[in-house]
C-alpha cells in the first residue's frame, strides 16, 4: 500500500493500471526569449557568438491529427548552435529557461525537444545561473563568453573558434 491508499482520501481502492514505456514529453509550452529559434536556422546549420550547446537531430514534426512524420535533415557533418538568447525570457527578470521550453519555433522545438540536446542546455542554464549568482548579475547581463569557457571546460563542445552569426 502506498502513501496515496492510506492516506489520501478516495484513493482507498486506487491503483496503477500502467505507466509509459519510456519517459519524455514531446512537447509543451515554451517561453517567449530575447530570441527565437527557428527551424530554418536549424536547417542551414547556422552557427551563433553566443552558443551555448549544439545538436544535429533532424527537424522532426509528427502529424497532430494522426499518421505522418516529417523528416528534415542537416547535411552530413554539419550541426546547428543554440543561442543563449534563447535561454532569457523576454518579461522577465532574474530567470534562465533549460531544457525544452526553450525559446524556439514549434519546427524548431521539433529538434531541439530531444533529452541530449534539452540536457546540454540545462547544462547551461545551470552554468549560466551559477555565474550569475557569483558575479551578482541578471541573466540577461552574464558575460557569455564566460559561460562558453566554463561549459568547455565542463567537456563541452561549443566549436566557438568557427566563423559566428550575429
Amino acid at each position: 500500500m502506498s502513501g496515496f491508499e492510506k492516506y489520501v482520501e478516495g484513493f482507498e481502492h486506487a491503483y496503477l493500471q500502467t505507466t509509459a514505456p519510456q519517459i519524455g514529453v514531446r512537447e509543451s509550452r515554451r517561453v517567449v526569449g530575447e530570441y527565437i529559434l527557428t527551424a530554418e536556422e536549424l536547417l542551414a546549420a547556422c552557427k551563433f557568438e553566443d552558443v551555448i550547446a549544439r545538436g544535429a537531430y533532424p527537424v522532426d514534426i509528427h502529424n497532430p491529427n494522426g499518421e505522418g512524420t516529417i523528416l528534415q535533415h542537416l547535411k552530413p557533418g554539419e550541426w546547428y548552435d543554440i543561442p543563449f538568447r534563447c535561454l532569457v525570457p523576454l518579461k522577465i527578470e532574474n530567470l534562465l529557461v533549460g531544457g525544452r521550453p526553450i525559446s524556439a519555433t514549434h519546427e524548431a522545438h521539433s529538434a531541439i525537444r530531444v533529452q541530449p540536446i534539452a540536457m546540454a542546455i540545462g547544462q547551461a542554464a545551470g552554468t549560466a545561473a551559477a555565474i550569475c549568482v557569483k558575479e551578482q548579475v541578471l541573466p540577461r547581463q552574464v558575460n557569455v563568453r564566460q559561460v562558453q569557457e566554463s561549459l568547455t571546460k565542463q567537456g563541452a563542445r561549443l566549436g566557438i573558434e568557427a566563423n559566428r552569426n550575429p
